[in-house]
């Protein structure tokens, strides 16, 4: 489960590195304008690089979901909050394998919205790993996090008339962004103290080895 959770390390530079290849060989591409499910579309000069990218991108992601929860319950989290906390990063990679087999305009391309769930991860992760001294600075971020991304959401969705037309693009790119940045630090930190658990403990000596510094006294 380890190589599992180690997966979540590479999902984020899979995604990001093939959004903007794709995004490269669409000449007259408007990042701003356009959404990302673009590049995949009929009007995309090499789509099968979007869709092929997001398919192998959507299997790590379920993948890497598994082994998050795994890590999160061995790092000491609550055990059915830690399983929903993998569930939310294995529907981040399912949106991405229905993005990739079903192409936009396809109606059933929309099923992708399931990525969003990536909101609620950092959210169950710092609910599962709450209280536990060891892991308090990622419970910490990550629910912190939860509420950037809850703001950029409402962004994103038009609250507050912030959103254009011109700009819809860089907010959805941007929630994504932030959402995958947050797994490639969250599963940094819980790799970490996973590969720390193979550690051999520090030998224990019963009786001092070492002579004492000073002499006994002369009777």
């Amino acid at each position: 489960m380890g190589n599992l959770l180690r997966i979540g390390l590479v999902v984020p530079a899979v995604m990001v590195a093939d959004v903007l290849l794709a995004q490269h060989l669409f000449p007259g591409f408007r990042p701003g304008a356009q959404f990302i499910s673009e590049l995949g579309g009929p009007a995309a000069p090499n789509p099968a690089i979007f869709n092929v990218g997001m398919i192998l991108a959507g299997l790590a992601g379920i993948a890497a979901g598994a082994g998050f929860a795994q890590a999160l319950e061995h790092a000491g989290g609550r055990r059915q909050v830690s399983a929903f906390a993998g569930l939310w990063v294995a529907m981040t990679g399912l949106g991405a394998l229905f993005a990739g087999l079903f192409h936009w305009p396809d109606p059933m391309h929309r099923a992708c919205g399931v990525g969003l769930a990536i909101q609620f991860a950092p959210l169950f992760t710092a609910w599962a790993l709450w209280g536990r001294p060891a892991h308090r600075r990622l419970a910490r971020f990550s629910l912190s996090w939860f509420f950037f991304l809850l703001l950029v959401l409402a962004l994103l969705t038009g609250v507050w008339n912030v959103r254009t037309g011109n700009d819809v693009g860089f907010w959805q790119r941007g929630h994504a962004f932030l959402g995958l940045l947050w797994l490639a630090i969250a599963a940094f930190c819980l790799d970490r103290h996973w590969r720390a658990r193979d550690l051999p403990a520090a030998p224990v000596d019963s009786e001092p080895t070492a002579e004492p510094d000073y002499a006994p006294a002369a009777s």
